[in-house]
């Protein structure tokens, strides 16, 4: 009997021949904490795959909600993000399983998020595999949390990811309004544009919010010769 990585009770797992060979992975979270979790499905929005049922008919524009419809009517930012999709919803649940997870150092949490964050993955990308792209973290945010969060889901994916964007310094993200965050100064570069020119790249990274970071990324990537950009999230806010 193993303990619930969420909430320590017990998981109860069926032991059969996958489980005697070593072929069955041990399940980490019990069937409760696992089912808490909302799954993003049905249609949805053509780049930024928000559930079209979380969105009011008057926020749609054709096949995009209003936030990606902004997005590409702005000269700067169109056709920067070919597509992004996400897991999860953000609800109350996987609001404090991600706390936990981001702020509070509990990296093997990753784990829970597995089973999911790999099949929806092998469903959008698995005929071309992109490069994959964690979201960099500054040098002081990775020294405070220990690791990066979008690498160790990198990590759960086929292929091996390539830490080729860099991160300066800046204050949280987190702290700062939605304006103020579109409007920051872009703190990603590319170290060694050689390693992107005419990639697919696929950038990976926690949660989609605003699309402000992935947007951003998208930018010095395609400054340095990037084909296209896509993005991959656990959770879509």
């Amino acid at each position: 009997m193993k303990n619930c990585l969420i909430c320590h009770g017990d998981v109860s797992t069926l032991f059969g021949w996958g489980a005697f060979v070593g072929l069955q992975q041990h399940t980490p979270i019990c069937e409760k904490c696992e089912s808490a979790f909302q799954i993003i499905s049905g249609e949805l929005c053509r780049i930024c795959g928000r559930e079209w049922a979380m969105v009011a008919p008057e926020n749609r524009v054709e096949d995009l909600c209003s936030d990606c419809f902004r997005w590409e009517k702005d000269p700067f930012t169109a056709g920067l993000l070919q597509q992004n999709r996400s897991v999860y919803h953000y609800d109350e649940h996987m609001k404090e399983v991600l706390a936990r997870y981001k702020f509070r150092g509990d990296a093997v949490l990753v784990q829970v998020f597995r089973k999911a964050f790999q099949q929806t993955f092998k469903a959008t990308w698995s005929k071309d595999l992109p490069i994959l792209v964690p979201i960099p973290l500054s040098t002081d945010r990775k020294y405070e949390r220990g690791f990066n969060q979008s690498l160790l889901l990198a990590e759960l994916l086929l292929g091996n990811p390539k830490e080729l964007l860099s991160k300066t310094n800046s204050e949280k993200q987190s702290k700062k309004a939605r304006k103020e965050r579109m409007e920051r100064e872009n703190t990603f570069f590319v170290p060694d544009p050689e390693k992107v020119k005419g990639k697919s790249i696929l950038l990976i990274d926690d949660i989609y919010t605003t699309g402000t970071t992935v947007r951003m990324a998208a930018k010095v990537l395609k400054d340095a010769g990037a084909k296209d950009i896509c993005s991959y999230t656990l959770v879509r806010s």
